[in-house]
C-alpha cells in the first residue's frame, strides 16, 4: 500500500487498425517519475480548526480597520486645532453664548407669561411639555399646550353694533358765529332747528 500517493500519468492509447504483424508487437507506454506532494503548512491542521481561527482573524482585522478609521477621523481633534489661548476664547465665547440664550429664553417666556396667565401656574407642567419640542418657538408650543389641556379660552365677539341708524340726533356744534348766520339767511330752518333743540352753541 506505500503506492496509494503515486500517481502515474500516461497517455491514453487509441487503437490503430494496425496489420497483423504489428498485434504482436507490445505498446510502448511511457512513464513518469513518481511525484510525491509537498507537504504545506496547515495540510495537518483540523479543517474546523482552520475556519474557526480564520473567523478570528477576519473579525481582529475588522476591529483594527474600525479603530483607525476613527483615529483617522479624531486626528484633527480640537485639542489640536486650537492652541492653549484660542481654547480659552473658545470656551469664553461658549459661556457668553449660553448666557444669551438663557436670558433671551426667559426673556420669551416671560412674555408669554404675560400673554397667557394660565400657564405661570402651571410652569413646572408646561416646561416639561415644551422639553418635548425643542425647535418650535415658544408661543406655538404655549397654544398647543393650552389647547390640549382646555385651557385655551375662545375669543368673544360680542354683539354685533346696531346698523339702523343713530337714535340720538347728532348735535350741531354750531359756533355763535354759525346761529347767527343761519338766523339771518335761512331764518325759517333756524326756528326749524330751534323748536327741535338742535342749535346749541359749543
Amino acid at each position: 500500500m506505500e503506492n496509494e500517493n503515486t500517481v502515474v500519468n500516461q497517455e491514453p492509447v487509441t487503437e490503430a487498425p494496425v496489420s497483423e504483424d504489428v498485434k504482436t508487437q507490445e505498446p510502448e507506454v511511457e512513464t513518469t517519475e513518481e511525484v510525491t506532494p509537498k507537504v504545506q503548512a496547515g495540510d495537518k491542521t483540523d479543517p474546523n480548526l482552520l475556519l474557526k481561527s480564520l473567523q478570528d482573524e477576519r473579525e481582529k482585522r475588522r476591529l483594527l480597520e474600525e479603530e483607525l478609521e476613527q483615529l483617522k477621523s479624531s486626528a484633527l481633534s480640537e485639542d489640536e486645532v486650537f492652541s492653549d489661548e484660542g481654547k480659552a476664547l473658545k470656551k469664553q465665547i461658549t459661556t457668553l453664548t449660553e448666557k444669551i440664550n438663557s436670558i433671551e429664553e426667559e426673556k420669551n417666556l416671560q412674555m408669554v407669561y404675560a400673554q397667557y396667565p394660565v400657564l405661570k401656574e402651571k410652569s413646572e407642567e408646561f416646561n416639561t411639555f415644551r422639553a418635548d419640542y425643542p425647535r418650535t418657538k415658544l408661543d406655538n408650543v404655549a397654544k398647543l399646550y393650552l389647547a390640549e389641556n382646555g385651557l385655551l379660552e375662545p375669543t368673544r365677539k360680542g354683539l354685533e353694533k346696531t346698523t339702523g341708524g343713530t337714535r340720538i340726533p347728532p348735535t350741531s356744534g354750531m359756533t355763535a358765529e354759525d346761529v347767527k348766520t343761519l338766523r339771518e339767511t335761512n331764518f325759517k330752518k333756524y326756528q326749524e332747528m330751534l323748536s327741535k333743540g338742535l342749535i346749541k352753541i359749543s
